[in-house]
């Protein structure tokens, strides 16, 4: 489960991570990062999620979310803690989200380069690869952040998250606190820094040999 946190600042809102997905069935969902005004959009998610996978998201019987869970998951700062949605749109029912990713860097300095990990993706949509894209998108997105290792708790008896994450370079092992649960950890390598352009290295040596050492 990821931790609750009182304060946290907004950050510019990542447009850049906005993206159009292509599914195995032929249609297509929009990936986006929350916005505050999603509460509506994802307590429905939420709810019309299956017993198994909302037991799944939250290791617990939960129906709907509390108002103060519900506020926590979609005001976020973008940058301590991110949540991508992925949604889709119909004639019936509108705007209708499918997928949730989220990661949330702990707080402890000595853990701050570490954040855990949810993922989920409503009953209709699993087994489209839709939630390999949505891995994989918060992967990257935690990379550039500057995470180093993301971890999280999956139920033991969650085969198809088992094989998603063990597929995509996860390790899993067993907590040793609680035996219906495995510990799932991947190691995120830096972002390596832009090499310069050849064609400016003649333009920027003068800079470079008049710097001090």
């Amino acid at each position: 489960m990821l931790e609750l946190s009182s304060t946290f600042r907004i950050h510019r809102y990542p447009a850049a991570l906005i993206d159009r997905v292509m599914l195995a069935n032929g249609r297509s969902v929009l990936v986006r990062p929350v916005l505050p005004q999603d509460g509506a959009l994802h307590q429905r998610f939420v709810r019309e999620l299956s017993p198994v996978s909302r037991y799944r998201r939250f290791h617990s019987a939960v129906s709907e979310l509390p108002e103060a869970t519900l506020d926590y998951l979609t005001q976020v700062d973008y940058a301590s803690h991110l949540a991508l949605l992925a949604e889709t749109f119909d004639e019936r029912d509108g705007e209708v989200q499918v997928a949730e990713a989220r990661y949330v860097r702990r707080t402890d300095a000595d853990e701050a380069h570490v954040a855990d990990f949810a993922l989920a993706v409503a009953d209709r949509w699993q087994g489209l690869g839709l939630g390999r894209r949505m891995l994989k998108a918060l992967v990257d997105s935690a990379r550039r952040a500057g995470v180093r290792r993301l971890e999280g708790s999956v139920l033991a008896d969650n085969e198809p998250m088992c094989v998603l994450l063990r597929r995509n370079g996860w390790k899993l092992r067993i907590d040793p606190d609680d035996g219906r649960l495995l510990v799932a950890r991947l190691e995120l390598a830096p972002v390596p820094a832009p090499a310069l352009a050849p064609a400016l290295l003649p333009a920027l040596a003068p800079a470079l040999e008049a710097a001090p050492c």
